[in-house]
């Protein structure tokens, strides 16, 4: 048995198909599925049922994928670490950020990324939260930009910023032309939510019932832009983080901030406590920390 073994092992394991496998690992399919042959006669265990149309794994082909995949992971830990040893800011890199955040944040920060860490092969990926963290657990991803406190066992987190929310309404609504709105006015208000899934759900949900308001329990968006057309239909009102209000006035609709310091959510970059490239991690929460400062406008990412 040995590496490379275990490697076409797993690419098979999870693309289910030995072809695409093979040129994943840039090998031809009979040189994987030899491979794989011989490590089922050493193992005494089929890992795959094979037919024409598909392949899935055995009861026991399970089982070792589960303990495979934590192979890899680990090897390529080991590779990362050799590298990190050269150049902790060098090499590839898997960065997880969840949809309510990812769409507004990784635009205004590629012109940080690329100054700042030039040699670093940023891979952007968005996912929802519990699905990142997840992914994070798994190996799969080296970080995740989450709300705190999401994370998981063996995962560190290091703060970046605050981020207040705005409450959306039309502009007929008795708010519209406040300047600031109190939380306690959340009292008995209806908002539009996000469904579940998303972490900003939970948050607006915790601030509505911390100030006596609830969810409107008739409709739940999949995005924040539908959450802005309900509004723009008069449906209702919402929250919406800052990072997400347009720079330039949309017609309509008015984003209000609130008057406390407790309509926000905290942000951080979560990783393995056992990620080589620690070092990298704690100097990006301190640039960020750096740019932004304890809140993160909008217009401070735009001219960094």
């Amino acid at each position: 048995m040995n590496l490379r073994e275990i490697e076409y092992f797993v690419s098979v394991a999870e693309l289910g198909h030995f072809g695409k496998a093979a040129d994943k690992c840039c090998v031809t399919q009979p040189t994987l599925s030899g491979q794989l042959k011989k490590l089922e006669d050493e193992l005494g265990q089929p890992l795959f049922d094979r037919n024409t149309r598909s392949v899935s794994l055995t009861s026991f082909g399970e089982e070792a994928f589960v303990i495979a995949k934590k192979i890899m992971y680990e090897f390529n830990n080991f590779q990362q670490l050799s590298e990190q040893i050269n150049d902790p800011f060098s090499g590839e890199l898997k960065l997880g950020a969840f949809p309510t955040l990812c769409p507004w944040l990784f635009p205004k920060l590629a012109p940080f990324f690329k100054k700042t860490y030039p040699l670093t092969h940023f891979l952007l990926i968005e996912e929802k939260s519990p699905v990142l963290s997840k992914m994070l657990e798994d190996g799969e991803i080296d970080a995740a930009i989450l709300a705190i406190p999401d994370g998981g066992k063996g995962i560190e987190m290091l703060p970046l910023f605050s981020e207040p929310f705005y409450a959306l309404v039309f502009e007929n609504h008795p708010w519209a032309h406040r300047k600031k709105i109190p939380t306690e006015d959340l009292e008995n208000q209806k908002l539009l939510l996000l469904e579940d899934g998303h972490c900003l759900r939970n948050q607006a949900l915790d601030l509505c019932h911390k100030y006596g308001g609830d969810e409107e329990g008739t409709f739940r968006a999949t995005s924040l832009e539908t959450l802005r057309q309900m509004v723009r239909l008069e449906q209702g009102i919402t929250l919406i983080p800052q990072l997400a209000v347009p720079e330039i006035e949309e017609s309509n609709l008015k984003y209000i901030p609130f008057s406390t310091t407790d309509a926000r959510r905290d942000i951080g970059i979560f990783f393995r406590s056992t990620h080589p490239k620690k070092k990298f991690f704690e100097d990006f929460a301190h640039q960020i920390h750096g740019l932004c400062g304890n809140i993160l406008p909008a217009k401070a990412l735009v001219s960094a």
